[in-house]
């Protein structure tokens, strides 16, 4: 199983980076199907072929996934993705 795992500063108030963070979400549930869902500071994403978290920190944003097998061969693009669209999101 492939794991991604990426992180990103970022000095936007913790209200903001979290409505951030649920205007992804709700692109990524719309374009792939995932289901989304707080728990507590954790975005908890779930699809067939991938589970995982986005962590909303005071200063930080933190994902961690699992991908099945079938997306764990295109983990590199995956990764490039999300870190491109945090990169978007997060800008101050």
């Amino acid at each position: 199983m492939s794991r991604i795992h990426i992180t990103r500063s970022h000095k936007l108030s913790h209200k903001e980076a979290r409505a951030r963070i649920s205007r992804v979400a709700k692109k990524l549930s719309e374009r792939f199907g995932a289901d989304t869902h707080w728990d507590g500071d954790d975005l908890v994403v779930e699809h067939s072929g991938l589970t995982g978290k986005v962590s909303v920190g005071k200063t930080s944003i933190v994902v961690e996934g699992k991908l099945g097998l079938a997306l764990g061969f295109f983990r590199s693009r995956a990764e490039s993705e999300l870190e491109k669209i945090l990169d978007q999101e997060l800008k101050a």
